[in-house]
C-alpha cells in the first residue's frame, strides 16, 4: 500500500509543497507551504493565523498536498492567476493536476501557537494534524529538492512576508532576494530563472505598497 514513507518522507522532517483547499465560494485556493511528516499516514500543516489557505482548512477540515519540484508551481500558487494552475477537482476538493504526487489530508485536532515576539509581531500558529489518504503518484522516480528550488521558496517565503513587517526588515528582505537571485541565476535552468524574475517583480510592488 503507498504510503508517505513509500514516497521517501521521513518522520519529523519538514516538505516544501503545495496546499489546495475550496474556497467559500466553491474556488480553488493554493498556496506553497510547509509540511511536517509524523508517521506513514499522518502530516502536521502549521498555518499563520490571515491566510486564506487557514480560512479554508479551519472551516472545511481539509485540504490536498501537491508535490513537485517545479519552480514555477510554486511561484504560480502564490502570486499567478486563476489560468496558471490546472486543478483537479476531486472527492474533497482539489489537487494540481500536474504535480508529481498528490494526497488528501483530513484534520484530526488543531493546536493554536501565539508566539509574541516574532519580528511580525503577535503572530499565531495554528498546528494541523492530519490523516492522510488517497494518495496519487504520477511520477514515480523523485530527485531531491535542488539549491535552485530551494533559493525560489526562501525568495517566496520572505515575498509572502514583506507587507506585513517593519521598514529595516523589508530592508533587510530586499538584500536577501539580490543574494538569492544571483545563485538561481548561477546554478538554476529557465524555469527556476523565470520564477525568481517574476518574484522580483511582484517584491518591487509589494515593497512599496
Amino acid at each position: 500500500m503507498l504510503d508517505l514513507y513509500a514516497l521517501k518522507m521521513e518522520r519529523g522532517l519538514h516538505y516544501e509543497g503545495i496546499v489546495t483547499t475550496r474556497n467559500a465560494d466553491g474556488t480553488p485556493n493554493a498556496a506553497p507551504m510547509g509540511i511536517i511528516c509524523k508517521g506513514p499516514e499522518q502530516v502536521v500543516l502549521r498555518l499563520h493565523e490571515g491566510s486564506h489557505t487557514i480560512s479554508n482548512v479551519k472551516r472545511d477540515k481539509k485540504f490536498y498536498v501537491n508535490l513537485s519540484r517545479d519552480p514555477l508551481l510554486f511561484t504560480y500558487s502564490l502570486i499567478g492567476g486563476p489560468s496558471d494552475l490546472e486543478f483537479a477537482e476531486e472527492d474533497h476538493g482539489f489537487s494540481i493536476k500536474n504535480a508529481d504526487v498528490s494526497f488528501f489530508g483530513e484534520v484530526r485536532h488543531e493546536k493554536e501557537i501565539v508566539k509574541e515576539n516574532d519580528v511580525m509581531g503577535e503572530n499565531i500558529t495554528i498546528m494541523f494534524h492530519s490523516q492522510v489518504s488517497d494518495i496519487k503518484q504520477e511520477k514515480k522516480e523523485s530527485e531531491p529538492l535542488s539549491r535552485a528550488i530551494c533559493g525560489v521558496l526562501e525568495a517566496l517565503v520572505n515575498l509572502s512576508r514583506v507587507k506585513r513587517v517593519p521598514q529595516e526588515k523589508k530592508m533587510e528582505y530586499a538584500e536577501r532576494l539580490k543574494e538569492i537571485s544571483r545563485v538561481v541565476n548561477h546554478v538554476g535552468g529557465p524555469r527556476h530563472i523565470q520564477a525568481m524574475e517574476l518574484i522580483e517583480k511582484e517584491f518591487e510592488i509589494r515593497i512599496k505598497g
